[in-house]
């Protein structure tokens, strides 16, 4: 029997698979960016195994957007708009996932974080949590809205992020030369640090994504060569 033509409702349809599976790794990595925030304002230790689950979610997510994404381009052939959603949809899900990873990677260590946090008058894991998660509610908000304008901003963000991490380090530094015992604490925050920069690059990098689906400008080449 010959094969069944695939109509634009069936495109329309797969097409909002990719969307929705992208916003279901958003509120996933969201969850575990927010069990950081608990963590770190000196909630109950978040729980691993749910922590263990979300990121095993969000894996699976992606493999499911990267495998959609490969089928609507080869049956479809989308081109403008459509091809960008597709596209854009594969960059968001990457970002998510790496989100949920550097989240876990917090959320493994609360123990040894615990020392850190009980000292750190000055709050420079919450500070760097509050920019990044910030940052990632935003995104998240840009791409419901279809919000270039806000994607470009949260975009111009990853200086913002760079610079609070990089003197979030120098605080960590100056606090383990005034109290040693604090060395084998000042590892896992400095790794926390690195974790929470990570996460807000991602959103920053998320905004841009939200650009390149509703203008066409990819920020990330333009970046590339201005560097």
């Amino acid at each position: 029997m010959p094969n069944t033509p695939h109509t634009l409702e069936d495109f329309e349809l797969e097409l909002q698979s990719i969307r929705g599976a992208v916003l279901s790794m958003a509120s996933l990595a969201q969850e575990m960016v927010d069990a950081v925030g608990r963590l770190l304002s000196h909630d109950k230790k978040p729980s691993a195994s749910k922590a263990k689950q979300h990121e095993k979610n969000l894996d699976q997510l992606e493999a499911e957007v990267d495998q959609q994404a490969r089928i609507i381009i080869t049956r479809y052939q989308p081109v403008a708009t459509d091809l960008r959603e597709v596209t854009g949809g594969v960059r968001m899900a990457t970002d998510f996932e790496q989100i949920g990873d550097d989240a876990r990677r917090i959320l493994l260590h609360a123990k040894e974080l615990k020392a850190w946090i009980a000292y750190d008058a000055k709050g420079v894991l919450e500070a760097q949590w509050k920019l990044s998660t910030k940052l990632l509610s935003d995104a998240c908000e840009a791409f419901n809205s279809h919000d270039a304008e806000q994607g470009t901003a949260i975009g111009d963000s990853k200086s913002k992020v760079r610079k609070l991490a990089s003197d979030s380090r120098d605080i960590i530094s100056k606090s383990v030369e005034q109290n040693h015992s604090l060395a084998p604490a000042f590892v896992e925050a400095v790794n926390a640090i690195h974790a929470l920069e990570n996460i807000g690059l991602h959103a920053c990098s998320l905004g841009e994504a939200v650009v390149f689906i509703e203008t066409s400008t990819d920020r990330r080449d333009r970046r590339s060569r201005e560097e």
